[in-house]
């Protein structure tokens, strides 16, 4: 792959390079060994660029303290009330994954770009993958007669507060989501995005997060191995608070697919079954006051069918710090204000400060 993997992406558009149609046609229908993949993958623009966009002047820098948001949005299919949960919780930061651009399921718009909008925040967006068909099976048959126009779906930052630097963290290239193994051809790997806000004159580094979600907990480690090491290379001194979808399902993706009875111990006490929080410690940092206890984040759109199923909402999304005194740590239930369900993942919320001088 090209240099620009093994390293943090900083280059930013105001709009990422489009891939042409017939290309996404090509690509999709194309051989999916690794060698097509890797040439796919190193042609597109956009994977090696960061869209910054705002609806406003730089904002302000922080003082005393800071209020972040990360929250997994599937796809941000329901904009108005998600930008209300996030106005309502005082984000200063929203760490925001899974966000679509010119995809058929959220009617071919810019989420992010609208959001952004909606609650009057600096974004930076990039793309995970370059979706080649419309999506799941189930998306694929809602949205048959339909295209998309760009075929983006990605993580990103938004900010009150002036974001600077911003950056893009590559955490794969391995390939397994391109062509129809697993029903949903794609270029891309998984990401993290971030960059800098000032508080009290002190840069802070944040970052989005997300984590393979068709892995085993010694992969998701050694994805947050990668993360620690790019960011460390980024800015080796500023604190940092990393938040986002980490997929701590305890069990690999094989235990899920092969319907091996889930643990409610297990899926809310994640932490002694993913090495990763063994990974995080080593780094230095503490997710014990960044997050409440044993208190699940995964949200079943139907929960009448999950019951049926048996499956157990567990604790996936995490927030981590290093060098920031964190408190008031918060599960954000994903439910509008009519009781629509926004998302298959609860928000997490916390709000930090920089230690005090003894």
């Amino acid at each position: 792959m090209t240099n620009w993997i093994h390293r943090p992406v900083l280059q930013t558009v105001q709009a990422l390079t489009e891939v042409p149609a017939q290309t996404r046609a090509r690509l999709r229908d194309g051989p999916d060994d690794m060698a097509s993949f890797r040439a796919a993958h190193d042609a597109i623009p956009a994977l090696a660029q960061i869209e910054v966009g705002s609806v406003s002047p730089a904002g302000p820098d922080g003082q005393g303290t800071m209020r972040i948001v990360a929250w997994n949005v599937e796809r941000l299919r329901h904009l108005p009330q998600t930008a209300d949960v996030l106005l309502r919780e005082g984000a200063d930061v929203c760490l925001m994954t899974e966000i679509d651009k010119g995809m058929a399921r959220t009617g071919n718009t810019h989420r992010t770009a609208e959001l952004a909008k909606a609650i009057g925040q600096t974004y930076a967006y990039g793309v995970e993958f370059v979706e080649l068909d419309l999506g799941t099976e189930g998306e694929r048959a809602d949205h048959a007669e339909q295209a998309n126009n760009i075929g983006f779906h990605g993580n990103a930052i938004l900010s009150r507060l002036a974001l600077r630097r911003p950056v893009l963290f590559r955490l794969e290239a391995e390939g397994k989501w391109f062509g129809w193994t697993r029903g949903e051809p794609r270029v891309g790997g998984r990401i993290a995005i971030g960059g800098q806000v000032m508080l009290d004159g002190v840069a802070v580094t944040v970052v989005g997060v997300h984590l393979e979600s068709h892995s085993d907990p010694a992969h998701r480690a050694g994805q947050m191995v990668r993360l620690v090491e790019l960011i460390g290379h980024y800015d080796p001194s500023a604190p940092v608070l990393i938040g986002g979808d980490v997929n701590t399902s305890t069990r690999s993706w094989a235990e899920r697919t092969a319907g091996v009875p889930e643990d409610p111990q297990k899926r809310s006490d994640v932490v002694p079954h993913e090495p990763m929080f063994d990974t995080m410690a080593a780094a230095g940092f503490d997710w014990t006051t960044c997050n409440v206890p044993h208190m699940p984040t995964q949200r079943f759109l139907d929960p009448d069918d999950a019951r049926a199923t048996g499956r157990v909402p567990g604790k996936i999304d995490w927030l981590f710090s290093r060098g920031l005194v964190a408190s008031e740590p918060k599960v954000v239930p994903a439910v509008g204000e009519d009781g629509t369900i926004l998302s298959d993942h609860d928000a997490i919320a916390v709000t930090v400060r920089l230690p005090r001088a003894d």
